[in-house]
């Protein structure tokens, strides 16, 4: 596993195995027994080889999340994959599953009987009840991450490039119940950051990877479900009456910021709930707003799931272990991906003799001739 390991690290970062070696300082046939799993690797190297290829410990070492290895070995019709998103969902979903297992961050219990809307008024009714759930019927989600967290998916921004896919999220076993890690593409634009995760949460709430009776519009129902779940037929029409005296166009940039959707988001909810004309999307479509735009209407967009970003949740467990001591620092700064620098870490206070003391508490001391 090991070698593998080694091998799928090198490949993402796009190194031969003669280069690692001469950044590592050993020769190419250690790399190539390494790969092959026919060499030992001492911890020094390892460690080494970690902070060439860019990549934490765990990766090289913990057991890999079966979910993950089931995604990279499925056809993927319906979802995008790289190497790289598959990478990060893999790192991430260990690192959550390790903090569970720490008793560090809660597992859920799967919903009974979950499956993919078959219509779009089942797919607004479930974004709906979702919604009640989270006591916020028709207002603009605020911090969608931590909203995802109320249902036990945990999300991470990651720069996955320009072009990259949009994400991808998977469920991990912790015991007899579970949780959900979800990994969005921060290099996209804001506004389909927050889509893609209200796409995967429909995805994680769904379990549609075990809804045998799914059919191919399962991806088309979701986005319905997405978009619903977003900006919800009743709080759009609220903000498109507030602003009944303003043009056609700008009504409908009042209704993307404050929901914060991207053009062709709002454009096409508002075709949804009858509010536009079919012509009137198609027209509006065809002239992307500037920032000008914007800013001349006093409209302030505000920002959100930009990398790195981990849902609040995940960031709370991380620092709990740190100050409880079932986390070192080194991997709390890694398990945070740059979110947080040591000085930024809260101030830990240092081990009394009696807290010593009682963590060795019912430990038998060695024999002398043991």
């Amino acid at each position: 596993m090991l070698g593998a390991r080694l091998a799928e690290a090198r490949d993402l970062v796009g190194m031969t195995q003669d280069s690692v070696a001469r950044a590592v300082g050993l020769d190419r046939t250690a790399i190539v027994l390494l790969e092959k799993g026919e060499r030992n690797l001492k911890v020094p190297e390892l460690v080494e080889i970690a902070r060439v290829l860019r990549r934490p410990l765990s990766f090289f070492v913990e057991p890999p999340v079966p979910a993950v290895v089931s995604r990279r070995s499925a056809p993927h019709t319906a979802h995008d994959s790289t190497k790289l998103l598959d990478a990060e969902l893999e790192g991430f979903a260990v690192d959550a599953r390790g903090l569970a297992e720490l008793g560090l961050l809660d597992t859920v219990a799967r919903p009974v009987g979950a499956r993919v809307p078959r219509t779009h008024r089942e797919a607004e009714g479930a974004a709906q009840r979702f919604r009640q759930q989270l006591g916020n019927k028709r207002d603009p989600i605020p911090d969608l991450g931590r909203a995802c967290e109320v249902f036990g998916l945990h999300t991470f921004a990651a720069p996955l490039g320009d072009t990259g896919p949009d994400g991808g999220c998977v469920e991990v076993a912790a015991g007899a119940d579970v949780l959900g890690v979800v990994v969005v593409n921060g290099d996209a634009d804001p506004g389909r950051r927050r889509m893609t995760l209200a796409h995967e949460f429909g995805h994680w709430m769904f379990g549609d990877a075990y809804d045998v009776e799914a059919t191919l519009d399962a991806e088309r129902m979701i986005d319905a479900f997405a978009i619903h779940f977003l900006a919800p037929r009743s709080g759009v029409n609220v903000v498109w009456t507030r602003h009944v005296a303003w043009p056609l166009r700008d009504r409908a940039l009042a209704v993307g910021v404050a929901y914060r959707l991207s053009w062709s988001a709002v454009i096409s909810q508002l075709c949804n709930i009858n509010l536009i004309s079919h012509d009137q999307r198609d027209e509006l479509s065809r002239a992307e707003p500037r920032s000008g735009d914007f800013l001349r209407l006093g409209l302030d967009w505000a920002v959100e799931l930009e990398p790195p970003y981990l849902s609040p949740g995940f960031v709370s467990a991380c620092l709990n272990g740190y100050v409880t001591a079932r986390l070192t620092q080194a991997r709390t700064l890694e398990l945070l991906r740059g979110i947080l620098g040591p000085n930024d870490l809260p101030e830990v206070e240092p081990a009394s003799l009696d807290s010593l003391r009682r963590s060795f508490a019912g430990h038998t001391s060695p024999s002398r001739d043991a």
